[in-house]
């Protein structure tokens, strides 16, 4: 069989391929060993959701739990005999009428490391979170569990089991009760009250210990106001380590502190005013050290990251990472506590490096420029990484890495058979001169399978968040699809890295600074201009589209420039009053790029906003928004809908809502409202730029349901003649 036979052979990718690809998403080297244990997730067209199943490398890939429906967070004992996780395992009762369904608990599970039945160790109420720690003698874990102040003093599970049944079932309904009341109205005291797709309760992160034989649990914290979220034992297991944000602070405050937790309840701090967005850190396996992402105050959000050293003997700390003109992430100490490895985004790729704790020499380990690294462990010799990357024609690949010989082997590709078969687009990097020259931007050209030169094409411009995210050749499953969905429609993808992107070092990091939209627009516009330019892109048949921070650019765009044929805006930033006043902790992300609040200059963040261009709006637009998308509510998609509407009345205009989804709708929403949001981005764009192939989709739908109406009234009749005999 020849080349060009085996090559029409494949299918291009459609729709439904999201609901064969996999993601690896989590490893973990088991101790004395080197064999792999890791993660895989995967969208299922049947459950319209989700499932992480545990797998397992010793010499070929073995799925290792079934993942019905989440495995996840995954934990060796010290002595890798048993693997704990995290899992939500319970089968949802069908709810009666007009009763919502009760949502199943996280608990951990305990696996021993050759396989069996997994045994359920918790059994919390509200569940555990997924940070939880073995003692270094393998007795204990300990975790977190949210309870409210009513649950602090509430009777222990062994405690329910004394009460009578009828004394335990009311103490249920007077609980049920007391949470529905808290709904009804709700009753806001907090400056952020709520993220994802739900409003926050008022239960707070509380420490507990569970012996692995008894399986009694003991609770160390009853606080109201702290909110644990990560934890670890101490060397010795005679108490914790966790932070909390620096009491008084408030909800948005940056302020940490990293404190010891006795059995007691006794909480000491160990490092106050520790400056960060979240709660990361690490403690070295030998105690002495805190290792934690640290950020630059004066900066804020502007400023990239840095790792710091906290010596819990000497009381010093010292930033081990300033040399590293990048954003820092994912440390990891080995097991003797000289090393702390971490990852550092580059140039569209991930690189693996380390600190050597006592003299502070830091060390590339791994530059895979093929693809990108996107989480790792380290063996307990300190011999082996194992790592997940994606990778430029597959999202998701595992390697294992001998460090001494710096040999990498490929141990799993779980979309191998998928993708064997699959034309896929080819993918090419671009460097170009960004706007006024200041920077170099890097981007990439993806072709349709099939690409002829000599033909002319639509071309799709897509465009990341954030702004300080990095966009790659290698991606997740979620660009990874759309790039190549829009390519086998016909499509040449564009995207690139503007000025505020993450990967390019601190000036580039602050690039957009006071300045959305103006010169990052104009980097990624000039991008489009080199793409013109190769002579195979149509310029009457441009479309442009991204989300979040790229829905912000989407809107910017078209309101300063009319070359594109079509646009579509997603869960986008378009009035920055308003995202200010309505969205979650992410509202401190214009008090740090713009300096100034809607309270202090309101007409300057109305200028700097999407909205205040709409008249100048000429490109027919889609506007996609989630209606529970806490992070860029909804009233700024309205606030754009409504006045394009009015100031352009005859423009084609579609504002496509969905219900009950967040801002995560394109990455982790139900699968086939991803699917949906997807098919209409192809639609809006072959509406313009593929006006005959739409056109022909369009009789062929009119058809397809013709042919089912017919069915159906056919159907019908036949019943209807089968009763009247």
């Amino acid at each position: 069989m020849s080349k060009k036979e085996n090559s029409e052979e494949k299918q291009k990718i459609s729709l439904d391929d999201l609901y064969q690809l996999k993601q690896i998403i989590d490893t973990k080297i088991r101790p004395k060993t080197d064999e792999v244990y890791y993660v895989i997730n995967q969208a299922i067209k049947d459950d319209n959701d989700y499932r992480n199943s545990i797998w397992r490398f010793r010499e070929q890939p073995q799925q290792f739990t079934q993942g019905l429906p989440s495995d996840f967070s995954m934990k060796w004992s010290p002595d890798g005999k048993t693997l704990a996780f995290v899992s939500v395992r319970t089968v949802l009762k069908k709810p009666a009428p007009g009763k919502p369904t009760e949502p199943p608990k996280p608990q951990i599970y305990l696996m021993p490391f050759d396989g069996g039945e997994a045994i359920q160790l918790t059994k919390m109420s509200t569940g555990v979170m997924p940070s939880f720690e073995w003692s270094k003698d393998g007795k204990k874990i300990v975790f977190i569990s949210r309870l409210n102040k009513e649950e602090l003093v509430e009777p222990t599970p062994e405690e329910l089991k004394l009460l009578e049944p009828e004394d335990a079932a009311l103490l249920q309904m007077g609980k049920k009760k007391a949470e529905e009341k808290k709904k009804e109205p709700r009753i806001i005291t907090r400056e952020v009250y709520r993220s994802g797709t739900s409003f926050f309760d008022d239960r707070k992160g509380q420490v507990h210990i569970i012996d692995i034989e008894t399986k009694n649990v003991e609770r160390w914290t009853n606080s109201t106001t702290d909110d644990y979220t990560i934890v670890e034992f101490g060397p010795d297991g005679s108490f914790v380590i966790s932070a909390r944000q620096k009491p008084g602070t408030g909800d948005e405050s940056r302020i940490w502190e990293f404190v010891k937790i006795t059995p007691d309840g006794e909480v000491i701090p160990l490092v106050q005013d520790h400056y960060a967005w979240g709660a990361s850190f690490k403690l070295s396996p030998d105690g002495k050290h805190i290792a934690a992402e640290i950020g630059n105050e004066e900066m804020g959000s502007l400023g990239q990251s840095n790792f710091c050293i906290y010596n819990l003997e000497t009381k010093e700390s010292r930033i081990i990472t300033d040399d590293i003109d990048n954003n820092v992430l994912s440390p990891k100490w080995t097991k003797d506590s000289k090393y702390l490895y971490f990852l550092v985004f580059e140039n569209g790729i991930a690189i693996i490096w380390r600190c050597e704790i006592a003299t502070g020499k830091l060390e590339k380990i791994v530059e895979e420029k093929d693809k990108l690294i996107y989480g790792f462990d380290i063996s307990e010799d300190n011999e082996w990484l194992a790592y997940p990357a994606f990778y430029v024609n597959d999202p998701s690949k595992l390697f294992r890495y001998n460090i001494a010989s710096k040999k990498e082997e490929l141990i799993h590709e779980p979309n191998k058979d998928l993708l064997g078969g699959k034309k896929l687009g080819e993918t090419q990097e671009i460097w170009y001169d960004g706007h006024n020259n200041d920077f170099k931007i890097q981007g990439w050209v993806l072709t349709p399978p099939d690409f002829d030169p000599e033909k002319k094409y639509p071309l799709a411009l897509n465009m990341h968040g954030g702004p300080h995210v990095m966009w790659s050749n290698h991606q997740s499953i979620p660009m990874f699809h759309e790039f190549q969905l829009l390519a086998a429609e016909g499509y040449v993808v564009f995207y690139c890295n503007p000025r505020g992107s993450n990967g390019y070092g601190q000036e580039f990091y602050k690039g957009a600074e006071k300045a959305w939209g103006d010169d990052d627009s104009q980097d990624i516009l000039l991008g489009v201009d080199q793409v013109v330019k190769r002579g195979y892109i149509d310029e009457k048949r441009l479309g442009i589209t991204g989300g979040s921070y790229g829905g912000f650019l989407t809107a910017w765009i078209v309101g300063h420039d009319n070359r594109f044929a079509a646009a579509v805006s997603q869960r986008g930033v378009y009035f920055i009053s308003s995202f200010w006043a309505t969205t979650d902790g992410a509202r401190i992300l214009i008090d740090d790029e713009f300096g100034v609040t809607p309270l202090e200059d309101s007409p300057f963040l109305w200028e700097r906003s999407p909205a205040a261009y709409a008249q100048n709006i000429k490109t027919p637009l889609c506007i996609i928004h989630s209606e529970t998308d806490f992070r860029a509510p909804i009233p700024d998609a309205e606030m754009l809908y409504t006045a394009v509407k009015r100031l352009n009345p005859t423009l084609d205009l579609e504002f496509v809502r969905y219900p009950g989804e967040g801002h995560e709708l394109s990455r982790s929403g139900q699968p086939n409202r991803r699917l949906d949001r997807l098919q209409r981005i192809v639609d809006w764009f072959d509406k313009y730029c593929q006006p005959k192939k739409y056109k022909d989709k369009q009789k062929q739908a009119e058809k397809i349901k013709k042919i089912k109406t017919d069915y159906k009234k056919k159907m019908s009749e036949k019943i209807k003649e089968l009763k009247e005999k």
